[in-house]
């Protein structure tokens, strides 16, 4: 539920809301938490959450908690299904901790999917652990050790990746590195993509 990734939410708000976007599309928005604070942010955004049903039901169910229904919306879907298509547009395109969720292929099909969306200005956002991007040994040590239960238990496939390997697979998705920061919050990485 973000239970990391959620301590960086404030410190970025500023970053993603600075060319003021209308639509932002939250891939794999999990509990709706970065939805709604983008809303409670900016009383004019619109955010679509895109993930499984059973996902959103959750996640529509805090949305309506929080009086944000008319500017939260779902879209359900399952990003490995390769005929699964996404929102027509968005200024924003964001994914927080989810493509550490897939394989490097699986990963490649999400960002050509993502790719195939964008119009001119059009910018993605990933929010990732790496674990070499890491300000202490002891980090990387305990994100790799975190990985064994991803590859062993969770699914079998996924990991927190190294940097440079995440970013051959954004550029082998015809997407380019606009911006990247790193040592946000806990530790996470914040790239700022566009297509190349």
């Amino acid at each position: 539920d973000h239970f990391y990734s959620d301590r960086s939410f404030p410190l970025l708000l500023k970053e993603v809301f600075a060319n003021e976007p209308k639509h932002i599309v939250d891939i794999g928005g999990n509990t709706g938490k970065w939805a709604m604070q983008c809303c409670n942010y900016d009383k004019d955004v619109h955010v679509t959450i895109v993930d499984l049903p059973q996902q959103l039901e959750v996640a529509m169910s805090n949305v309506a908690e929080n009086q944000l229904s008319e500017r939260v919306h779902p879209y359900p879907a399952n990003m490995l299904d390769k005929a699964q298509t996404l929102p027509d547009h968005a200024d924003i395109w964001w994914m927080s901790q989810f493509l550490d969720c897939f394989s490097p292929i699986e990963i490649l099909n999400i960002l050509k999917k993502v790719k195939a969306q964008l119009s001119a200005g059009d910018t993605v956002y990933v929010l990732e652990l790496f674990w070499d991007a890491q300000k202490y040994a002891g980090a990387s040590y305990s994100l790799n050790a975190t990985s064994l239960y991803f590859t062993c238990l969770a699914n079998g496939n996924s990991r927190f990746y190294r940097s440079d390997d995440f970013l051959e697979i954004v550029e082998a998705a015809g997407l380019s590195v606009v911006e990247r920061t790193d040592n946000i919050g806990l530790g996470h990485t914040l790239l700022k993509l566009q297509a190349s």
